[in-house]
């Protein structure tokens, strides 16, 4: 009331409060809807194949509903879930701001704004991904704006609106922008003293290192024939003792690298197939823990571990690539976005998105150079090195964005892209190669340069049968034909640096040797300084590995029907990770060719047919069947026992009852 008497209008207080609620409601509502909005298209890419995936066949339904039920993979599901939402979040921040500073310098509403500018920073991520990561299968859906054109409109668009933001804000930025300068100087400067103290660090690095390069699926008679489409292996070869005789006893990732760690074959160290749980394989008698041991800084490193969960447990101070886990079977199509690519080239994804980072099988987005960098600072230290390192770029699908296209000198699709596969591991060895002489790691070490297994890929193996016929041979993959060339026969070579530069002449070697033959050549080494590398004995056992009915012909492959085929042999373990049920070991293992390779010849066992046949071998002659020998009859049988004692032992095993 004033002094007339007049009464003012003041409202109620209940009143006003609830009508600031009502609109912050109806604000919140509406910056939630549109967030859910630019979420939904912005995942739709990911989630639909996703989820038709899982609903087409009951086998990868019941396979992911067992997945789920692992603690371990939840938590590491909702970690990866987690940094998706908080990405997606940050981004959404980012163009809200700009809608805002567009509002207020442009005659917009702040609708239409926002809608304009989630627009264009979504046709930005969309088109950027499609232009940054060709091989990303993001963008697919939306090819008609998946261009550079489209990419270069956005931009400008989302350029425009960020100066009008920062235009509207200008004086309010200015401290900011003064203080991030300082903050970006002063990080430039700490970063340059790291890079400072790590390269005094290195040039300390003691002598006597032992360096094993291994390159996944090549065979001898592939790198001879492609090397002018792999200069940085054909270097390496061209400077080495090259063994031109050299075998697998089993052709898969995880069995070779533990024959190579222990120098014994299967049945002796366990590891008799892919993923078999590292509790049932021999982690003890292992080079890599013998040189631990001595003072060695070990380290493994390998940039695709579907199928190898090779760990610190087996005497390694630090391995180098993605996590193992059933979860690297899901992940790599969810992890298929525009911000997650983006974080993965970054070190922070070590942590946020531990699956895919440094992943070969994360095909668009993996860092190549990135993880040959990795391996240069788990190295970097004053103790004399021991360096496994697997490249997997070259295995099946040889999909890479990092590829260099290859001569096409072969007719076989499949091999043309082998071979393009390959290049970007090629590339690989020659930044190795140059970090670690950067690092002063070359001044008196072993190289060795070997590969785990070869690659059939259909080209015809013609073998002569005992009436005198020639027999073709078309086979896909590895580890599933013990007469394959393609598949058996591996790259094996050593060189001695001295000083950065191999020394001692080359030389090409046919003696007959194996992977079995690695580990003695590396104790040799490192107790005399002598490189020399022999064959243990005049034949070794050899075996073949699981077979799928649907992976028999990569011609005709349907990836789905792989999974749904192998899913009932597998569960998870407390850690997360894929591994063979010990219960179904007995019954594969029956069904292994088992053989004994010599110099001369071959003699194969297989239990489809309870046949025992010998082929005679000579370079460049085709294998002729001839008839066996018993002793080579009865080492095959003494060995083949030996793996299936140890197929009744896991049964047992996995029959007694949970404690």
């Amino acid at each position: 009331m004033n002094d007339t008497g007049a009464v003012f209008p003041f409202p109620n207080t209940d009143e006003a409060l609830t009508m600031t609620a009502l609109a912050s409601f109806r604000q919140g509502t509406c910056e939630v809807l549109l967030f859910a909005g630019f979420a939904a298209v912005y995942t739709l890419p990911v989630w639909s194949p996703l989820l038709g995936a899982a609903t087409s066949d009951n086998r990868l339904s019941q396979g992911a509903a067992d997945a789920l039920a692992s603690p371990a993979v939840l938590r590491a599901l909702a970690r990866d879930l987690l940094t998706h939402l908080t990405l997606l979040l940050a981004c959404y921040t980012l163009l809200r701001v700009l809608a805002r500073g567009l509002a207020r310098t442009a005659v917009v509403s702040p609708f239409l704004a926002t809608l304009l500018v989630l627009l264009a920073g979504w046709v930005w991520l969309t088109a950027g991904n499609a232009v940054v990561f060709s091989h990303s299968n993001y963008s697919v859906p939306f090819a008609t704006i998946a261009n550079p054109q489209a990419w270069a409109l956005s931009s400008a668009v989302l350029a425009a609106c960020l100066a009008a933001a920062l235009w509207s804000q200008r004086q309010r930025w200015k401290p900011v922008a003064y203080g991030l300068g300082a903050a970006t100087a002063a990080a430039g400067g700490l970063m340059l003293a790291q890079h400072a103290t790590s390269v005094a660090r290195a040039g300390s690095a003691p002598t006597r290192n032992v360096i094993v390069i291994g390159i996944d699926s090549l065979s001898m008679p592939l790198l001879e024939r492609e090397q002018s489409a792999l200069p940085r292996l054909a270097h390496l070869l061209s400077q080495s003792t090259r063994f031109d005789n050299a075998y697998t006893p089993l052709g898969r990732t995880y069995p070779a690298w533990v024959t190579i760690l222990s120098g014994h074959v299967p049945a002796i160290h366990g590891a008799l197939f892919n993923l078999r749980g590292i509790e049932q394989v021999d982690r003890q008698d292992l080079i890599s823990r013998t040189l631990k041991a001595q003072g060695y800084q070990t380290v493994y490193a390998i940039d695709e571990r579907r199928f190898n969960n090779i760990d610190e447990s087996f005497g390694f101070d630090r391995v180098v690539g993605p996590q193992a886990g059933a979860l690297d079977f899901v992940l790599q199509g969810i992890n298929d976005t525009p911000l997650t690519n983006l974080l993965l080239q970054t070190r922070a994804a070590d942590w946020l998105l531990p699956f895919s980072r440094l992943n070969v099988a994360a095909v668009p987005s993996y860092d190549a150079r990135g993880f040959v960098d990795e391996i240069g600072r788990a190295s970097a230290g004053p103790r004399p090195l021991f360096l496994a390192v697997h490249f997997l770029s070259g295995h099946f699908p040889f999909a890479t964005r990092h590829a260099t296209p290859a001569p096409h000198r072969s007719g076989n699709a499949l091999r043309v892209g082998h071979v393009e596969g390959l290049t970007a591991a090629d590339a690989q060895v020659g930044w190795l190669m140059d970090a670690l002489a950067a690092q002063g790691r070359l001044e008196d070490t072993l190289v060795i340069l070997l590969s785990d297994h070869g690659e059939a890929l259909g080209d015809m193996e013609p073998v002569r049968r005992a009436d005198g016929e020639l027999d073709p041979l078309h086979s896909y993959g590895h580890g599933a034909n013990l007469l394959s060339e393609h598949q058996n026969r591996i790259v094996l070579a050593t060189l001695h640096y001295r000083h950065g530069q191999p020394v001692g002449q080359p030389a090409q070697d046919g003696e007959f040797v194996s992977l079995l033959d690695v580990r003695p050549a590396i104790e040799r080494f490192v107790r005399s300084g002598e490189v020399k590398l022999n064959g243990s004995s005049d034949c070794i056992p050899v075996e073949t590995e699981l077979r799928l009915a649907a992976a028999e012909d990569y011609r005709h492959l349907d990836l789905r029907e792989v999974a749904a085929q192998g899913l009932s042999l597998y569960e998870i373990d407390d850690e997360g990770r894929l591994r063979l049920r010990e219960s179904e070991l007995e019954s594969l293992i029956a069904k292994k060719d088992v053989g004994l390779r010599c110099n001369d010849r071959l003699t194969v066992f297989t239990p489809r047919d309870g046949q025992y046949r010998t082929y005679r071998l000579a370079p460049g002659v085709v294998p002729s069947e001839q008839a066996p020998a018993a002793a080579d009859i009865q080492r095959i049988d003494a060995y083949r026992q030996r793996l299936l004692q140890a197929g009744a032992m896991a049964s047992r095993r996995a029959a007694r009852p949970a404690k």
